[in-house]
C-alpha cells in the first residue's frame, strides 16, 4: 500500500508551472546537458491496480499490455529523436527515479518526466489508453482527461529539489506514439537552435514561423476530426486557407508523423501556461501550433479566438486557420 501511495504523490506532486514550451530555456544549462545521461521515467505495474482488475481478465491484460506499450513507445521516440545528450540513455520507473533524487544519487542524470496537468498518471487509464490500438475513440478518451506534459528536469543539490529546464505541453492527457515524437522533436529542436544560433529566443516561435511558414504552400495541412465540432466543415475552414487541407482521422496524422512524411503538416492545440482561478481550479491558456510532420518544426501558430462559457474554446475554426498563414 505504501508503494501505491508514493506513486500517487510523486505523479500528482508536480502541478504544471508556466509552460516552458513558449519561453527560452537557459543556454548555459542546456549546454551542460551534453554531459548528462538522459534518464527516462517509465511506467510500472501497480499492485493495487492489478488486484482490482483480477476479476476482469481482459481489463487486467489490457493494463499489463498498456504499461509495456507506453514504455516501448517512449523508448522508440527518445532513441530516434533525442540526439542531444552524448552520455547515453537509461530507463527507470518513476518511483525509483524519485528515490534516486531524494538520496542525492541522481547527479549524473537529466530526467525526462511525464505527468498530467493538475493531476497524476492514473493507473486506471493505462489499460483503456495503451492496452490496444490508439484509435480515434482512444484519442477522444485521452482528450477528455486533460493535458499531459513532458518536462526535462535537473536534480538539485543538497535540497534535492528538481529544476525544470524545459517543458512541452500536449493536446491530450495521455500521448500517442506520435505525440511523444512531437515532444522529443520539440525539445531537440529548441535545444539545438538555442546552442547553434546567436541570440536565439523562442518568443512563441516567431522566428521559426517567419523562416518556415512558406513551407505550408507545399504541404497538406491535416486537422484531426476530433479537433473540430460537428458544425465545422472542410469548406468552412478552406474559406480562409489557400493551401491544401484535409480533416482526417487521428490515425492518419499519427502515420504521417511516425513516417516523417514531408508532404504533411498538422495542428496541435496545446496549453501554454496555467493559473489559479478564484475557486482554486487550474485554468489553462491554449495555443495552436502548426507542425511539420517531417521534423517537428513549427510552421505557424494562432491563439484561440473564442470563449466557451468559462473556458477558451479548444476546437479549430476558420478564425484560427486564417492566422496559420503569414501574409
Amino acid at each position: 500500500m505504501k508503494k501505491i501511495f508514493w506513486i500517487l504523490v510523486l505523479q500528482a506532486g508536480i502541478l504544471i508551472p508556466a509552460f516552458g514550451q513558449f519561453t527560452t530555456p537557459d543556454k548555459i544549462t542546456v549546454n551542460n546537458l551534453k554531459g548528462k545521461i538522459l534518464l527516462v521515467e517509465t511506467q510500472e505495474e501497480v499492485t493495487r491496480t492489478l488486484m482490482d482488475l483480477r476479476p476482469r481478465p481482459e481489463a487486467l491484460q489490457a493494463y499489463k499490455d498498456g504499461v509495456a506499450n507506453f514504455n516501448q513507445i517512449i523508448k522508440d521516440a527518445v532513441e530516434k529523436y533525442y540526439q542531444w545528450g552524448k552520455k547515453g540513455i537509461e530507463y527507470m520507473p518513476a518511483l525509483q527515479v524519485e528515490k534516486l533524487v531524494k538520496e542525492g544519487k541522481a547527479g549524473k542524470y537529466v530526467i525526462l518526466h511525464f505527468t498530467v496537468a493538475g493531476s497524476y498518471v492514473n493507473p486506471a487509464d493505462i489499460g483503456p489508453i495503451y492496452g490496444g490500438k490508439y484509435t480515434d475513440s482512444v484519442r477522444a478518451l485521452s482528450r477528455s482527461k486533460g493535458y499531459g506534459i513532458f518536462i526535462i528536469q535537473l536534480p538539485g543539490g543538497n535540497d534535492k529539489k528538481m529544476t525544470d529546464v524545459y517543458s512541452v505541453g500536449l493536446p491530450v492527457a495521455y500521448p500517442s506514439a506520435a505525440d511523444m515524437v512531437y515532444a522529443i522533436q520539440m525539445i531537440h529542436n529548441v535545444f539545438t537552435d538555442l546552442t547553434k544560433l546567436k541570440d536565439y529566443e523562442v518568443k512563441d516561435f516567431h522566428n521559426d514561423i517567419e523562416k518556415n511558414n512558406r513551407k505550408l504552400k507545399k504541404k497538406t495541412l491535416l486537422i484531426e476530426n476530433g479537433q473540430v465540432t460537428a458544425k465545422t466543415t472542410l469548406a468552412d475552414l478552406k474559406k480562409d486557407y489557400d493551401y491544401p487541407m484535409q480533416i482526417v482521422s487521428y490515425e492518419k496524422i499519427q502515420d504521417a508523423i511516425l513516417q516523417s512524411d514531408s508532404s504533411y503538416a498538422y495542428v496541435q492545440v496545446v496549453p501554454i501556461k496555467t493559473s489559479a482561478s478564484s475557486s482554486g481550479n487550474l485554468k489553462l491558456a491554449l495555443r495552436h501550433l502548426v507542425v511539420d510532420a517531417k521534423d517537428g518544426r513549427v510552421l505557424g501558430t494562432a491563439k484561440p479566438s473564442r470563449m466557451n462559457y468559462d473556458k477558451i474554446a479548444s476546437d479549430i475554426t476558420k478564425k484560427e486557420v486564417k492566422d496559420y498563414i503569414q501574409e
